[in-house]
């Protein structure tokens, strides 16, 4: 991870501080780091409200927010007024995507804008290519798109670090729990192939396992459903790296996660990393302490 330090394995998850409205919170909780986001290039207010349900027998939400944010600009001077009050081994990561009115051929193009103007606030940066409430935004986990995407950034990543005679920003990317081992297995070679340096497993999902709620909402699931799937994806991710050689990309695991057994299970099938988003909602803020302890 490029020399980043995490002073312990939870973080917030993208999704829950749109603008970096709150980092001030984050660290003083105790979070190792929390990943700001989605940024777009320019300022979006997403979709149409109301765009966030909570299904309390499930614990679990659906959200089709759509990646409503202030911009990067704005994402940049939050982060930047934040920092003088932050502690030093807190870690800021920066999720990237593109604007809705973007099309899917010129996408790379709004990745590579905000990686840019956010180059210098972030200490990480997460491409999110698995959002469900993007159109088509999916379609840059195939194989040729998702390569070109890869190879743009860290060509970007490369220039700027020469530029600034700086380490590479770490980079690392954001997937579904709904693709399956064919799309896993072309995914995994895409991100050793441009030296990637870890994998998000996962996003929300689009399907509807074992729900206890009626709710015929659209939108991506998150919170205690999602966890099965996407404990599933991160043991495949974990035993493609034990089969792979050379450097082999850190897994953070993502979804679920509602107790300290929860984390535990994200560890045990191969993340060096959790992020929490849905678990904050329902449990609180004492669920980081819970599970740290």
């Amino acid at each position: 991870m490029n020399n980043l330090t995490f002073r312990n394995k939870a973080g917030l998850s993208a999704g829950f501080d749109k603008n970096g409205s709150a980092l001030r919170l984050w660290d003083a909780i105790g979070f190792s780091h929390a990943e700001i986001g989605t940024v777009t290039p320019l300022p979006q207010p997403g979709n149409t409200k109301p765009r966030v349900f909570r299904l309390k027998k499930d614990k679990a939400l659906i959200n089709r927010l759509g990646f409503n944010n202030l911009g990067a600009d704005a994402v940049k001077k939050n982060i930047s007024a934040a920092r003088k009050y932050l502690s030093s081994d807190f870690i800021i990561g920066v999720n990237i995507g593109k604007n809705k009115d973007t099309s899917i051929e010129d996408a790379v193009i709004d990745y590579k804008i905000c990686f840019e103007k956010l180059y210098d606030v972030a200490d990480y940066f997460t491409l999110n290519i698995s959002s469900p409430n993007t159109e088509g935004l999916r379609t840059l986990q195939e194989d040729d798109k998702l390569s070109k995407l890869l190879g743009e950034i860290q060509d970007l990543n490369r220039e700027l670090s020469d530029k600034k005679k700086a380490a590479m920003k770490t980079v690392l990317l954001k997937i579904s729990p709904d693709i399956d081992k064919l799309s896993a297995d072309s995914l995994y070679r895409n991100v050793i192939r441009h030296s990637i340096d870890g994998i998000i497993a996962t996003n929300t999902t689009l399907s509807r396992p074992d729900m206890k709620s009626n709710s015929d909402e659209q939108g991506g699931l998150s919170g205690k459903p999602l966890k099965p799937l996407s404990d599933e994806i991160l043991k495949l991710f974990d035993e493609m790296k034990k089969d792979s050689t050379g450097i082999k990309p850190v897994l953070i695991g993502c979804g679920g996660i509602m107790s300290s057994d929860d984390m535990k299970d994200k560890i045990k099938y191969g993340a060096s990393l959790i992020q929490i988003y849905t678990g904050l909602i329902y449990e609180g803020p004492s669920l980081l302490k819970k599970i740290l302890n």
